[in-house]
C-alpha cells in the first residue's frame, strides 16, 4: 500500500490545502508528519497516489510547502520518500 503526503511548515496552510481539496473532491485526510520526512508543522495532507498529478496542479500555489512525500507501507515498516 502507498500513498503520498503534502508536507507544509504551517499547520495553518496544511488546514487549508486539506479544506481546499476536499472542495475540489479530492478523498483525503489531515495526518502527523512522520519523523522521517525531517521537516514541516507536525500536520500533512494525505492522499492516493493515483490522485498526484492532479493534487500537484490544485496545490500548486500554496505557501509553506515543504515537498511531497511517497509513504510505502511494506510489512517490515514503512518508507518515506521525498517526491
Amino acid at each position: 500500500m502507498e500513498y503520498v503526503l503534502a508536507v507544509y511548515r504551517s499547520r495553518n496552510v496544511s488546514i487549508k490545502a486539506y479544506n481546499l481539496l476536499l472542495r475540489n473532491g479530492f478523498t483525503c485526510a489531515l495526518v502527523s508528519t512522520p519523523r522521517a520526512a525531517g521537516v514541516g508543522c507536525g500536520l500533512s495532507v494525505k492522499f492516493a497516489r493515483s490522485d498526484f498529478d492532479r493534487v500537484r496542479n490544485v496545490l500548486q500555489s500554496a505557501e509553506t510547502f515543504a515537498g511531497f512525500f511517497l509513504y510505502r507501507i511494506t510489512y517490515s515498516g514503512g518508507t518515506l520518500t521525498r517526491l
